[in-house]
């Protein structure tokens, strides 16, 4: 197939080139054929930016459902552009990945799923937040490597249940373990102590409010900090809870943790089963939750995947190749 079709763009044509053009390239690597020998890409579309237009050419292997694909992610990105003024590298790759499978032969701009202004960045994150919102469902598992966005989405998700009212408090607790120390050894109070440990979930929390809101909700303990020791003896009622970095937490302690749960609360329990930081990996209590709840009704379990990587597009690369690297020595 060869041919060339042409893409105008307008006003929002710098928007949607991005910086030195960076997205028209990150929408051409859509198209690149994985089966080409290494060090020779070949692409099954080219994108050629010129002017206000982009110019799509047709490389080895190229369908009439490549050319519908590419306009369809090109139109999104138009649309976006069109309403924020702007482009940014998430809504790039959200408008590649939505626009595969049954959407590949779709037409028009996709509206990309949003939550408290993130944009979503792929079919499985779509399925989490769906899972969050869901008010039939009480108990969430968000496990998968690192930079899929499980405890970014669950803040926003409560901070959103938060602000709508259909919770009174949000309960974010992680188990200490990192650091080597007991809590009481440290400066300052129950938050003050653990901070150190929770600087992820409160920079999830400052992306969805102000500094002065999130002060200000602490203060009148609707945001609360607890380390998994402190949970113990208490009833959680009408909370959303998030239990972060739960692949560090031992049986019991995730029995306790789970059965806090109260009347009108929901719970979030995100992990990491390859980075289990306790001195014996067999204790985990996350994968021994999910094997006996998974087929509990109100419980979903949502796991992510290397795919669902949504930092610096190495970082997936990296996870997979230390994947491949314990796969290896345990398979020796």
């Amino acid at each position: 197939m060869s041919e060339t079709r042409t893409i105008a763009l307008g006003h929002v044509a710098q928007a949607v080139f991005g910086p030195l053009h960076r997205h028209v390239a990150q929408v051409q690597e859509a198209f690149r054929d994985p089966s080409a020998p290494r060090g020779t890409p070949a692409y099954r579309l080219k994108f050629d930016a010129q002017g206000d237009k982009i110019i799509v050419s047709a490389g080895p292997g190229a369908s009439e459902a490549d050319f519908v694909r590419a306009q369809r992610i090109i139109e999104t990105l138009i649309e976006q552009a069109r309403r924020k003024g702007r482009v940014r590298e998430g809504e790039v790759l959200a408008a590649i990945a939505f626009s595969e499978g049954a959407n590949a032969e779709s037409s028009g701009p996709m509206p990309l799923p949003q939550l408290g202004g993130l944009t979503l960045r792929t079919p499985r994150q779509v399925h989490y937040v769906e899972a969050l919102r869901d008010e039939n469902i009480d108990l969430i598992f968000g496990v998968g490597p690192a930079g899929t966005g499980k405890t970014f989405l669950a803040v926003a998700a409560a901070v959103e249940a938060l602000k709508q009212e259909r919770v009174d408090k949000i309960i974010v607790t992680r188990p200490a373990v990192e650091a080597g120390e007991k809590l009481g050894y440290l400066p300052g109070d129950l938050a003050e102590k653990v901070d150190p440990y929770l600087q992820p979930i409160w920079d999830a929390f400052r992306s969805q409010m102000s500094e002065t809101d999130l002060k200000a909700r602490r203060e009148r303990r609707q945001i609360e900090v607890a380390p998994l020791a402190f949970m113990r003896g208490r009833t959680l009622s009408n909370a959303f809870v998030i239990v972060d970095e739960a692949q560090n937490a031992t049986v019991l302690q995730m029995k306790m943790t789970l059965t806090r749960l109260g009347e009108g609360s929901r719970m979030v329990v995100t992990g990491d089963p390859s980075q289990i930081d306790l001195l014996r990996p067999d204790q985990s209590g996350l994968a021994h939750a999910i094997s006996i709840l998974e087929e509990v009704p109100g419980v979903e379990v949502i796991r992510f995947a290397t795919q669902d990587v949504v930092r610096h597009r190495l970082v997936a690369h990296i996870v997979e190749a230390y994947h491949r690297d314990e796969g290896a020595r345990g398979g020796g």
